[in-house]
């Protein structure tokens, strides 16, 4: 049996998150869009997907339909319309997929829950909860302008669930709860899926948290940017509490990663982290200036870095003296042709930066990051000139 899944992931680094995917060598038709990666595999390889670094939540989809007109429909009409289409969703796909990938039996498994669905939709009949149901809730996603639709997302979630609850017999909990399912409406389009993960995947390595901590997910698609290969070293000059380095030395073991910082708290933040994941033996944190960094000229292969934004820390009057001379200081340490990869809020500091000294980079790809509501710029670039 082969199953869709649908992965969540930051938007800006769908492309990222979509070759890590492909990796994978029973997947087949990847495909993605804004947010999320679309992509087929088969049923009995499908636990591989909770090993992907770069997606931040994973779902089974088991249906999908274009209804006609949903967008013109009254409230009433649209939400029974909605609530109609439990019947057709493939209830066996969806089970086998959540009990293998969560090592978690649904009672009765997916024959017996087919088994009810066709009783529900043939005779009306309905299960009562018991002590052993399991606990489930629906969420509702409305894509786009919402305001196209009669109907809000809660009234969709609850209408949808009622009838989950009337043929399984699952009971409905909002906060406290075994099962997810989602149900995304875009426009007259409606999907169903069922979660996979029951926390985050980005939820990894950290366990200090500083000011502008990065979600792993994020860092681990910016290190892919870097195209790094085994034996090589790959620097954070500004690591905070160590995200990126961290993420690197668990996703490339045989390369070694080097974080610094200049406050004396980012450094707590570093040891605290690293000492949380003891079997890193591959990445080391230091006290340093990046302006001034303690390696010699044309030495590390790649600088992977998140850049002051001047919201939290700093300030934009700061970034415009201060990017000159952290691209000056990197264009010395890292080799010809060597990856320099950043993240920042604050654009225009940056491409005024980099105008400055043109011929010693050149832009190797770009991409604009959603990060908490931020338009961000990530830029990979590639040292052309070292002095």
């Amino acid at each position: 049996m082969n199953v869709e899944i649908c992965a969540s992931v930051v938007t800006g680094f769908e492309k990222i998150a979509a070759e890590e995917i492909s990796l994978i060598s029973t997947v087949r038709n990847v495909k993605w869009e804004r947010g999320n990666v679309r992509f087929r595999i088969d049923l009995k390889s499908s636990p591989e997907i909770l090993k992907l670094r770069s997606v931040d939540n994973l779902y089974v989809v088991f249906y999908e339909k274009s209804v006609v007109s949903l967008t013109n429909l009254d409230k009433e009409t649209a939400l029974r319309t909605i609530q109609n289409q439990i019947v057709f969703c493939d209830w066996e796909s969806a089970i086998e997929t959540y009990q293998l990938i969560r090592g978690k039996t649904i009672n009765g498994g997916s024959e017996l829950h087919v088994q009810r669905i066709k009783e529900f939709a043939s005779n009306g009949i309905r299960l009562e909860v018991n002590e052993i149901s399991p606990k489930f809730r629906v969420t509702c996603k409305r894509c786009g302008e919402k305001e196209i639709h009669k109907f809000s997302s809660m009234e969709a979630a609850s209408k949808f669930g009622a009838d989950i609850n009337n043929a399984f017999g699952w009971k409905c909990s909002v906060h406290d709860f075994d099962i997810e399912v989602v149900l995304r409406i875009e426009k007259d389009n409606i999907t169903v899926m069922m979660a996979l993960n029951d926390e985050s995947l980005f939820k990894r390595n950290i366990s200090a948290y500083g000011p502008t901590t990065m979600r792993s997910t994020i860092c681990h698609c910016m290190l892919r940017l870097a195209d790094i290969k085994s034996g090589e070293i790959v620097v954070d000059p500004m690591c905070g509490g160590g995200s990126i380095p961290i993420e690197g030395s668990i996703s490339w073991k045989n390369s070694f990663f080097f974080g610094g910082d200049n406050h004396e708290l980012a450094l707590e933040r570093c040891r605290e982290n690293l000492n949380a994941n003891s079997s890193i033996k591959n990445c080391e944190f230091f006290t340093w200036d990046a302006t001034n960094l303690p390696f010699q000229n044309n030495s590390i292969n790649s600088i992977v870095t998140d850049l002051p934004f001047g919201r939290k820390i700093g300030s934009r009057m700061d970034n415009r003296l201060l990017y000159p001379l952290l691209l000056e200081e990197w264009k010395r340490v890292l080799k010809i042709g060597g990856r320099l990869v950043v993240m920042t809020h604050d654009k225009r500091s940056l491409e005024n930066s980099l105008l400055k000294d043109r011929s010693s980079w050149q832009k190797k790809s770009f991409h604009i990051v959603n990060m908490g509501g931020l338009q961000c710029l990530c830029l990979c670039l590639l040292n052309t000139k070292s002095s």
